[in-house]
């Protein structure tokens, strides 16, 4: 039997293992104990006494606990397969296309007033002054307020108690979050929550106008507000600005000197739902 070598990143998110069979079959499996999902990427530079061609590259979709990513099987019987293999990985599912024409909800409590800002970043390209590129928007809120979902999706990462306590902050990489995974492949992070005020866990599903936890941020310059993006690893500009409901008559993009007020209209909660879930979910309305 000829040696294997295999070579993985080293903060082992995600572990690539195989198992041999009584058939002299080799099955290679994915492990993350993370909801978030990853695309894998498996590549055999050496492969002895098997079809499969040397050199191929097999990329497979996997989140939270074992998944299959391929069996490889014998040419010849009684002979062992003789392989090496590498793998590396990103987040998000790549298989999926990001669909920037849909409709979110605002993230507050119906009836309440929306105002926003427009959170940006400055790229530094060459040397040069950069460019703005959108991170997200702001909303503003008043302490204590819950923060509901913009659009239904798996709950993929929480971090509740990291919350800044220094007067006067601008920025703060830790604050606590809630990170969802939706449909598209997209992700949405909510930030800026209190300490212990987080409603949902890792694993959780989510529906639209869904309540997720209390805005903390008082402390904060601009005073309490909830920080939002919408990002997708595929997309060239990673963050961008998604649509909104804005009011019966108009969906879009928020202005920063428009005021606007939060609905939650049925069809847009249950627009992404399968039916059995819509039956469910309209029988306890």
């Amino acid at each position: 039997m000829l040696p294997v070598l295999a070579v993985a990143q080293s903060d082992k998110v995600v572990e690539v293992t195989y198992e041999r069979s009584d058939k002299g079959e080799v099955t290679f499996y994915a492990t993350t104990d993370s909801h978030t999902p990853y695309t894998v990427t498996l590549s055999f530079p050496r492969l002895n006494n098997t079809s499969y061609p040397e050199g191929s590259i097999h990329e497979t979709f996997i989140h939270f606990g074992k998944t299959r990513l391929l069996t490889l099987r014998p040419s010849t019987e009684n002979v062992s397969i003789g392989f090496s293999y590498r793998y590396t990985y990103r987040k998000g599912n790549f298989f999926l296309k990001a669909d920037t024409n849909f409709v979110y909800l605002f993230p507050l409590a119906e009836g309440k007033t929306v105002r926003v800002n427009r959170m940006y970043s400055l790229d530094r390209i060459l040397g040069k002054e950069g460019q703005k590129r959108l991170t997200g928007l702001a909303f503003h809120t008043t302490a204590g307020d819950t923060i509901f979902a913009a659009r239904g999706g798996e709950v993929t990462e929480v971090n509740d108690n990291s919350a800044s306590t220094s007067e006067g902050t601008s920025f703060q990489a830790t604050e606590n979050h809630v990170e969802v995974f939706h449909k598209d492949g997209t992700f949405a992070r909510y930030k800026l929550f209190r300490d212990g005020g987080i409603f949902v866990s890792p694993g959780d599903e989510v529906i639209p106008g869904q309540p997720l936890g209390i805005i903390g941020g008082e402390n904060y310059k601009q005073g309490s507000h909830l920080r939002f993006s919408v990002y997708c690893p595929d997309l060239k500009d990673y963050s961008y600005m998604p649509d909104f409901y804005l009011s019966p008559e108009k969906t879009g993009k928020p202005e920063e000197r428009e005021i606007y007020v939060s609905e939650h209209p049925l069809p847009f909660v249950i627009q992404e739902m399968g039916k059995k879930a819509k039956k469910k979910f309209l029988s306890k309305e």
